[in-house]
């Protein structure tokens, strides 16, 4: 028979040559052979480890119900140790990705003080990295920037390249929300660099530096660089297809589909859009839906099909408004207030523009903020409140472009037709 370390060493093996459900299957073994109610450390330590890993790995395949499971089985056999406080944060992060918000903030709050109690430090800085990644998801960017910066100070003393990479892309996510885009893009080239410092064995750590590729070129993407978000998107996808990683694909195939709509590659675009629309429903990536859903809502708008990205509208405002995520409401808003503008229907589109208007600067969204003010200025009957509209538009662009230093990159920006219309208007006044 073989033993449990025997299977575990085998488990390792297999996820490391990217026999992922091989790897899985050993480490169910190893629970298969172990006795949960057994004293001896040895063979706790074995069942900590498989459920640990393989919650891992059913995460990295997507299966978001099966990962939470293996976790909440690490956390029940824990006990009150440091392995509890990494249970509990692994726990808040994978409902975080499930969009249970409030039992993902629970259980980093829970981790924070059993890792205080324990003066664990890796604890305090994790479960600090999760409620930043809690608050993100709320909408709260500023709140998240700032808990991540706690959590990197103390991951910087640790010296944990691996977790410092994922706080720096987190980060990157935040301060890319908030329009400041010149700190996403050092924050996601500081998480690169650190994982070119990490063994290519470590799974999670490929997964942070596929994300913060894909968040690189999303950077790009936003300021109209789209022949530089797609080389970022498309080399990320190759990878993520290699590696057989539906989550990472499900997002990178979201973006590419978006640079390629841009470049006028329509039909290759909707085809990359609707694979990530499905493929996030279908592993229960509920970020990543609401994602693909907006970018499917604006570009059937765009293409002359607003009844179509109405419907792909209202599923996204339902289904923010069922999760509670203000940010995705405001892209809802937004995407139904283009629809009405589309059909003629002014005084909705006017009205829901409004509202989108609220919870932008609520949740510092500046990249919605400057969109929403431009559609008023089209839209309003009123001249000079039109022309304010618009010229708040002009400023939150400069804003956005004053702190970055790439002059080329700027001035793609500012000669993307959206960007061009409103300063041409600008000059007009």
């Amino acid at each position: 028979m073989t033993t449990p370390n025997k299977l575990l060493e085998q488990a390792a093996q297999a996820a490391d040559g990217k026999e992922y459900w091989e790897a899985i299957a050993l480490y169910t073994e190893v629970l298969t052979h172990t006795d949960p109610h057994s004293p001896e450390t040895e063979n706790r330590q074995f069942r900590l480890t498989a459920l640990r890993e393989r919650g891992v790995l059913f995460g990295a395949l997507g299966e978001q119900e099966a990962a939470l499971a293996s976790y909440e089985q690490y956390y029940l056999e824990a006990g009150t140790s440091q392995h509890a406080v990494d249970a509990l944060i692994r726990i808040g992060n994978q409902r975080t990705y499930m969009a249970h918000l409030d039992k993902a903030m629970e259980a980093h709050r829970e981790a924070l003080q059993l890792a205080e109690a324990l003066n664990y430090t890796a604890g305090r800085a994790n479960s600090l990295g999760g409620t930043g990644l809690v608050n993100y998801h709320l909408g709260r960017f500023e709140e998240a920037v700032s808990t991540f910066k706690k959590s990197l100070a103390l991951l910087e003393q640790l010296g944990d390249r691996a977790e410092q990479a994922r706080c720096w892309n987190r980060m990157g996510m935040s301060h890319a929300r908030l329009g400041e885009l010149d700190k996403a893009i050092h924050d996601f080239r500081q998480s690169s660099q650190l994982i070119l410092k990490i063994s290519a064995r470590d799974l999670s750590a490929l997964q942070t530096g596929l994300n913060a590729l894909n968040n690189l070129g999303e950077m790009y993407q936003n300021l109209f660089d789209m022949d530089q978000a797609l080389t970022h998107h498309s080399e990320g996808l190759k990878l993520v297809e290699a590696m057989n990683l539906p989550s990472l694909e499900a997002d990178l195939s979201r973006n590419r589909g978006v640079d390629l709509y841009y470049l006028g590659r329509v039909e290759e675009g909707l085809e990359c859009l609707e694979y990530s629309l499905k493929l996030s429903q279908e592993k229960h990536l509920p970020d990543i839906e609401l994602q693909a859903l907006y970018s499917l809502a604006i570009a059937e708008i765009q293409r002359g099909n607003p009844d179509k990205g109405s419907e792909y509208a209202r599923e996204l405002k339902t289904l923010a408004d069922v999760r509670r995520t203000r940010g995705y409401q405001a892209d809802g808003l937004h995407a139904l207030a283009y629809y009405h503008k589309e059909k003629g229907e002014i005084e909705e589109a006017q009205q829901l523009w409004q509202q989108a208007l609220f919870l932008a600067h609520e949740t510092g969204r500046r990249m919605l903020l400057w969109r929403i003010h431009a559609g008023l200025s089209d839209i309003v009957p009123n001249k000079a409140l039109a022309d304010v509209h618009n010229r708040i538009a002009g400023e939150i662009i400069l804003q956005v472009l004053d702190p970055i230093e790439d002059e080329t990159l700027c001035q793609t920006f500012l000669e993307a037709a959206p960007v061009r219309a409103i300063f041409d208007r600008l000059e007009g006044q």
